[in-house]
């Protein structure tokens, strides 16, 4: 008991706290029922669920097709250290928001309907089934990080095999990924004079794609950073810089395309009208795309790695400002809805992130997913040269 004490941490603390409170969640929404859990409602059926843990869950595993396409299929090697962290990142996206569905379906006992019952002709179901498609790749692409770990001959046979056919698996993830994420915006299509005019478009799906690539790699970033402050791993400092490059033009290439949207669509009218939404669009702009271009082309700012860290922290959280500006406040405005998620519905979600954090960390340790040194990396007191 002594040495449980001597190994609790604040950390683990609050993890727990976070489990107990999200379990207590849990319990409410399978057996007390949805509406003591959520304050979703007829006007403002999507809420936390969707936008966080769906929408930014997907978008931001989108590193994951991005460096394994990069590493596999166009032969850039310089990025392959971090190649097995963005599949990780990916799977662990992709899981939560498999175990997401489960939160957010009226009758999650019947999610298994989408394998066998197929409504061709809805966007839904082809999000539902390229996810989960998707997530069956991504454990092909991750599964040999476990199975060199076990002694098991037969499962070192499975590796071997995997080896043989990674660019085939590589492909395949590549073309499922670029297709629900774009899906994704192509659920709004069909709700056009229900969405604000700052968020709707006919080429939603586009926009979705564009914006989710760079913050995918910022999430790595992110990661890859953490990774090496806390967890004694080493990777060349150089590559996130790289990534933070990448990230410009991406970037870049979104906003021009949205405010180009913007004009063409006649919905320019609205980007300074005195409203809430007004201001929602703006700290989403300034955050996602005006703030980390400008940062990521300032020389003291890729090499300095902490400046670089909360540079990513800010384009995420502007990225994660989109998500929920489409699925929350943008239905909002016709719907007169006043959506505030309720106590369970954030202690959930705050429970799935958690687990993949800490299943995150546990890979980091246990595995082979990047290279691990003992010493902590110079750079992360000063700034890199």
């Amino acid at each position: 008991m002594s040495s449980l004490i001597k190994r609790m941490t604040l950390w683990r603390v609050i993890t727990i706290l976070i489990f107990g409170w999200g379990l207590y969640g849990c319990y409410l929404r399978f057996f007390k029922g949805w509406e003591v859990a959520t304050n979703l409602s007829d006007a403002q059926p999507w809420g936390l669920w969707v936008g966080l843990a769906t929408l930014c869950g997907v978008g931001l595993s989108a590193g994951g097709f991005a460096i394994a396409a990069a590493v596999y299929l166009l032969g850039m090697e310089r990025y392959r250290p971090i190649a097995r962290v963005a599949v990780l990142i990916s799977l662990l996206g992709y899981s939560t928001v498999s175990v997401g569905y489960l939160y957010e379906l009226g009758l999650p006992w019947r999610a298994w309907h989408v394998f066998f019952y197929w409504n061709r002709r809805s966007v839904l179901f082809d999000v539902a089934l390229c996810i989960l498609t998707y997530t069956t790749v991504l454990v092909l692409e991750f599964a040999p990080q476990v199975l060199e770990k076990t002694p098991w001959r037969f499962a070192h046979k499975l590796a071997e095999w995997q080896h043989r056919y990674v660019i085939g698996i590589v492909l395949a993830g590549t073309l499922l990924s670029s297709m629900h994420q774009s899906f994704l915006g192509g659920l709004f299509l069909i709700m056009k004079g229900h969405i604000y005019p700052l968020w709707y478009s006919p080429y939603l799906h586009t926009l979705f794609y564009l914006s989710a690539i760079p913050s995918g790699l910022c999430l790595i970033i992110i990661a890859t950073y953490l990774s090496m402050r806390s967890l004694g791993v080493k990777i060349d400092y150089g590559i996130l810089r790289d990534l933070a490059k990448v990230c410009v033009p991406t970037l870049s290439i979104y906003a021009i395309f949205r405010f180009v949207d913007l004009l063409n669509q006649g919905s320019a009218r609205y980007l300074f009208r005195a409203r809430v939404e007004t201001a929602y669009f703006w700290v989403e702009i300034l955050l996602m795309c005006v703030i980390p271009i400008f940062l990521f082309t300032r020389e003291r700012v890729v090499r300095t790695p902490v400046l670089l860290y909360w540079t990513a922290c800010l384009e995420t959280m502007g990225f994660m400002a989109n998500r929920l500006n489409v699925s929350i406040t943008a239905m909002e405005f016709s719907r007169h809805a006043n959506y505030v998620p309720k106590w369970p519905e954030v202690m959930i979600t705050m429970m799935v992130i958690t687990g993949a954090v800490v299943v995150f960390r546990l890979c980091v340790l246990r595995l082979n997913v990047f290279p691990r040194s003992a010493e902590r990396e110079p750079w992360l007191s000063v700034a890199a040269t």
